[in-house]
């Protein structure tokens, strides 16, 4: 007996960038026709014939699939996953400024050299990281 082919969606995304799994169960792009099946598939789609979705390097490997059918290219989901990517570095970034602050108070560096270093008033520095810092 044949074991049953995964769901597009439940594939293994160890391999994809990520939040491309965030974009398919959403609905903001969709899976390629081959997903999990061809080597060098994308998996976000970026053509459509008919109902068959198709990422960029299946399209161009495609033989029958929506031959006579008109293709519509779709949203290029790259971009989504650009805005994702930065996003997160956004957040970690954040997360290490407050860091680096919190290590320059506990060697003990005045607000004031914080707050030069950031372009900003001693005050303003000490209301953004002081919770960060352990003071309040």
């Amino acid at each position: 007996m044949t074991p049953p082919m995964p769901s597009r969606l439940s594939r293994r995304t160890d391999h994809d960038p990520p939040g491309v799994k965030d974009l398919l169960t959403s609905g903001l792009a969709r899976a390629c026709q081959y997903a999990g099946a061809r080597p060098a598939c994308q998996v976000l789609a970026v053509v459509c014939y008919g109902p068959a979705a198709l990422c960029a390097p299946c399209d161009q490997r495609r033989s029958t699939l929506g031959k006579g059918t008109r293709p519509v290219a779709l949203p290029d989901p790259r971009a989504l996953l650009q805005i994702t990517a930065a996003s997160r570095a956004c957040e970690q970034a954040a997360a290490d400024l407050r860091d680096a602050v919190a290590a320059a108070r506990r060697a003990g560096h005045p607000w004031s050299a914080v707050a030069a270093i950031l372009g900003g008033t001693r005050q303003a520095a000490q209301q953004r990281f002081a919770r960060t810092a352990g003071q309040r």
